[in-house]
């Protein structure tokens, strides 16, 4: 399944900021960001038991997110959000969260379709590959 780098980028800075294990990312250098954090998933990939782990925790993590950015709902809160953060800051004198607030809003409508479409995409995926029959059978497998 290929994404957008941004959408890789996303997924796996949720991934790190949100589980322990990944401590050992820097976090400080976002271009290689990805990379490394493909490079500690593949650390573990002949340990059946924790590549299931890893399966299973990134399934719930992907899932978590794409809910909030794949779906109607999840992009209705998140316009709500930053229609409160545009009103805070403006009440606040903080121009520059302000236009921040304002550039999210007007790209909202483009990146909603563009994480339907990673939705889609996920989804197959998700039916598929990360299934818990493809999983269960994955891990019994012990050839």
């Amino acid at each position: 399944m290929s994404l957008p780098v941004p959408h890789r980028q996303s997924i796996a800075e949720f991934v790190i900021f949100f589980n322990i294990g990944f401590d050992d990312i820097d976090t400080k250098n976002i271009e290689e960001l990805h990379d490394a954090f493909v490079k500690k998933l593949s650390k573990y990939s002949h340990d059946k038991l924790k590549g299931t782990g890893l399966a299973l925790m990134l399934r719930a993590n992907v899932d978590f997110l794409i809910r909030k950015w794949g779906t109607r709902e999840g992009w209705k809160e998140s316009e709500e959000f930053l229609i409160g953060v545009k009103e805070h800051f403006s009440a606040t004198g903080e121009e520059f969260m302000v236009d921040r607030a304002q550039k999210f809003l007007r790209e909202l409508p483009f990146k909603h379709e563009q994480w339907v479409s990673t939705n889609e995409r996920w989804r197959e995926l998700v039916e598929s590959y990360l299934s818990d029959s493809y999983v269960d059978h994955w891990w019994k497998d012990l050839s």
